[in-house]
């Protein structure tokens, strides 16, 4: 069974391009996109997806206030911390959180499903 993942950032040209990478790949399963927190918990309570990506920058709830609700409202999923800036400080505060990894934007390319894979678990290998 492919993992199903949910995708959250606030730039529609992010969510399209990752989008199309996560697309080729049978692994993967995309089963929602939001581009706001509020939007992210409600298809997270519909869906219950395995995995979420989760902008750490975004304008209202950030990412990191995000992962601790999301994973409140659902204690099995795994949150995958996506940003667009290196700072320490952001993959320590995304780990505190409750996230499984932090990612940089830059660096998703194919890899990002072998991460997503990863974070899911021994039931998806």
């Amino acid at each position: 069974m492919p993992v199903r993942v949910l995708l959250v950032d606030d730039e529609p040209m992010f969510l399209e391009a990752l989008r199309a990478l996560l697309d080729r790949d049978d692994r993967v399963e995309i089963v929602g996109a939001a581009d706001n927190s509020t939007e992210a918990m409600a298809i997270a309570s519909s869906v219950h997806p395995d995995v979420a990506l989760v902008d750490l920058r975004m304008p209202g709830m950030n990412g990191f206030d995000l992962t601790r609700a999301l994973l409140a409202s659902e204690p099995a999923l795994r949150v995958l911390a996506v940003s667009g800036l290196s700072h320490e400080s952001d993959a320590q505060q995304a780990l505190a959180a409750g996230a499984t990894a932090f990612l940089l934007k830059g660096g998703l390319h194919h890899e990002v499903a072998d991460a997503i894979v990863a974070a899911a678990g021994p039931l998806h290998h």
